[in-house]
């Protein structure tokens, strides 16, 4: 029988023994994990979604190959601990595209979602809680209710957070052509054994999100594709994936290397009617440090942004500094996994109107080498953090969203 479709996060324990078995023994060793640089990849990270005030957000997955099929695995992130909020599975056919919506449809006095929904008419995800495939006219609707949370223990996403994509396996599936049946696709993936070759991750995926706001317009951005990462574990709902999980072929280590970013360089308009400029901080490796004492790698050992704040003519003034987490010390602006941060408040501007923001992650201590098997010095002796940085212009009526520069 086909597990229930929506698990909580708090439900995906992983069991080092069981781990350890199914590995029998074999060596994890590390990978050549990249950013790509064609936008295709075996994991996608969308460094932000957002929704609720008339907020939603688009998401689009596409299996370049066509030829295999792909299952991949859907995670919300919580923007303060990482931590799993929803996931689910799409299934991919040789040159499909899997498209759907997330949005806030009740809110508290406050703003907060109350209840969240994902909805998609695409017949590469399930119906909750059946093995049939939505379609355009059974749309599939994912529903995350607090007021009923105790009967279906899924709470509403959060108002923002971010969006993993993994590649679980590819498959191939006949006619190894478009038009695979999902229906195959789905009995290929739970026949599968636990572990999963690394030759079965190809770089097959790409993707993007978009924001929609309603008196705003929409923006939109290709997700963050990781190459080579080589997911190890059969992806299931209501099971833990990505970074966090023990065993994976590749280290958290090794993703944070491909991350690794510093003088990030971040343009903006001044505040005014119609007129607004953020960044925003993604930190998908944080998850891992969540419960640890100071002193770990890296984030214990950057203790602040300093944005060196220039306008068009070469002016320049130092704004603001922040700290980054888990520090102590106040105040502890960039404590959350994501975040964003608005020039004009966050970050002083003083009297420009426009121009750009070098931002720096700095401190006296800089990153430290990790003991690893095989051992590696990675970002050792570099100043900067393991970040997916974006901002967001407003200029009258054009809403952009793009990634910004950085030199490591």
């Amino acid at each position: 029988m086909k597990k229930s479709l929506i698990a909580l996060g708090s439900k995906k324990p992983v069991v080092a023994a069981t781990i350890a078995a199914l590995l029998g023994g074999a060596a994890v060793t590390a990978n050549a994990v990249e950013v790509s640089r064609d936008g295709t990849g075996d994991f996608l990270i969308a460094p932000a979604y957002m929704i609720g005030g008339g907020l939603t957000t688009d998401l689009k997955v596409i299996n370049t190959s066509d030829t295999d099929s792909v299952v991949a695995k859907v995670v919300f992130r919580h923007p303060v601990t990482s931590a799993e909020t929803l996931d689910f599975l799409i299934y991919l056919s040789p040159s499909d595209v899997w498209t759907g919506t997330v949005s806030c449809q009740a809110a508290d006095a406050a703003g907060n979602c109350t209840k969240s929904v994902v909805t998609s008419k695409d017949d590469s995800i399930q119906l909750p809680n059946s093995t049939s495939f939505a379609s355009a006219t059974v749309a599939s609707e994912i529903v995350s209710d607090n007021a009923t949370a105790s009967a279906t223990g899924r709470v509403a996403l959060p108002n923002q957070g971010y969006i993993e994509i993994i590649e679980g396996s590819a498959y191939a599936v006949a006619p190894n052509r478009p038009g695979v049946l999902k229906s195959n696709i789905l009995a290929a993936h739970e026949a599968a054994g636990n572990l999963v070759a690394q030759t079965a991750t190809p770089n097959y995926l790409a993707g993007s999100v978009t924001i929609n706001a309603a008196s705003l317009g929409s923006a939109t951005l290709p997700m963050e594709a990781l190459a080579n990462y080589d997911n190890t574990f059969k992806v299931q709902v209501g099971v833990a994936s990505g970074l966090d999980v023990a065993g994976q072929r590749t280290s958290v280590a090794d993703v944070e290397e491909a991350l690794w970013v510093n003088n990030i360089a971040v343009p903006y308009v001044a505040p005014a009617a119609g007129k607004f400029s953020l960044a925003t901080f993604t930190f998908p490796t944080k998850l891992t440090y969540n419960n640890v004492t100071d002193g770990q790698y890296p984030f214990a050992s950057k203790t602040c942004i300093t944005a060196n704040v220039y306008d068009n003519f070469e002016n320049t003034i130092i704004g603001t500094t922040f700290n980054v987490s888990p520090l102590p010390t106040s105040p502890q602006t960039c404590v959350d996994e994501f975040q964003w941060l608005m020039f004009g408040s966050n970050i002083g501007i003083g009297s420009f109107t426009e121009g750009w923001a070098r931002i720096r992650f700095s401190d006296a201590r800089v990153a430290v080498a990790q003991t690893l098997t095989p051992a590696a010095s990675y970002n050792a002796g570099r100043a900067g953090v393991p970040a997916i940085v974006t901002y967001m212009i407003q200029d009258g009526a054009r809403l952009n969203w793009a990634y910004a520069a950085s030199a490591r």
